[in-house]
């Protein structure tokens, strides 16, 4: 059986997957799995002649529909999620597979992630708090970049490993029987905060997730998913979680907030294209326009 079966959900990623795949594919101990979100580029046509297991959803079912489709796919202890626009060496995933192996209370890590230019992506993230909502939607943790409640981004601690609340999704290595335990991804996440989510989930269920640094990945932020709708994904993926882990009237102040946000933004969007502009408005939109019956209550 595989040490960690790695599991890429590719979507117009044609231009990284094979550099993503490649380095991997050939080592005995890890399987490598990739989920075919109905690429409009067919992107895993990049993939001829490489020994890797390849799932066809038929459909572009988002990043957490996809990703549970692939960890079925495995039997190994551990899964690795990875972006197509990341890239480990064989080594660095079996260190995070084998760093879960030593710590049964550990249920997710994620390695320091390194911007081509070799600058250490801010990956440590604290669970969504009101403060930080209204910090960022104020602009607040612009203006005072070293208050830790302006912002669910940890700003330092980098160089140590650490716990932390959640992770960012582009490269986490997860232990399966605590994937399974809590049901996966949450696939009423299209896409964006189902990172969060199952950080959340996995601390509730008695896990720790670590940051730790030892281990690297290569990760060109922005490359793995299409940037058109972004805003409007975004805010529907903060809404989902408010209403899924908040109480009523928390799940109000977080829509405030994230209408804020896009209110806030919408000079700059008018600054830079109509296309963001409108989808700033859409967003806005989308947060000022519901119904109570949308809050799910706290799962």
């Amino acid at each position: 059986m595989a040490l960690v079966d790695v599991v890429v959900v590719a979507y117009r990623s044609a231009r990284y997957l094979r550099g993503c795949v490649e380095p991997l594919c050939a080592e005995p101990e890890i399987n490598v799995v990739v989920v075919d979100n109905d690429c409009p580029e067919r992107s895993p046509s990049t993939l001829d002649g490489l020994p890797v297991e390849i799932v066809d959803m038929g459909r572009n079912a988002g990043f957490g529909v996809g990703s549970n489709a692939g960890a079925a796919r495995g039997s190994a202890d551990a899964i690795l999620f990875l972006n197509p626009d990341a890239r480990m060496t064989p080594a660095d995933v079996r260190l995070l597979a084998e760093r879960l192996a030593r710590d049964p209370a550990l249920g997710a890590v994620g390695p320091r992630m390194l911007e081509p230019d070799g600058t250490t992506q801010l990956t440590m993230r604290r669970e969504p708090r009101l403060g930080s909502a209204f910090g960022e939607a104020l602009l607040l943790h612009r203006a005072f970049p070293d208050a830790d409640w302006t912002t669910e981004i940890v700003q330092d601690g980098y160089d140590g490993s650490h716990e932390a609340e959640w992770l960012g999704g582009a490269v986490l290595c997860v232990r399966r029987a605590a994937f399974e335990q809590i049901g996966g991804f949450d696939e009423r996440f299209f896409m964006y905060s189902e990172d969060v989510d199952l950080g959340t989930r996995l601390r509730r269920a008695g896990y720790t997730l670590v940051y730790e640094p030892t281990v690297t990945a290569e990760h060109e932020g922005g490359g793995s998913t299409p940037d058109s709708r972004n805003p409007v994904l975004r805010a529907k993926a903060r809404i989902t979680y408010a209403a899924v882990h908040e109480t009523f009237a928390r799940y109000v102040a977080f829509r405030f907030a994230i209408a804020l946000n896009e209110l806030a933004r919408l000079p700059f969007a008018a600054g830079r294209s109509s296309r963001e502009l409108r989808e700033r408005a859409e967003a806005l939109l989308i947060a000022l326009t519901w119904d109570p019956r949308d809050w799910l209550g706290r799962s």
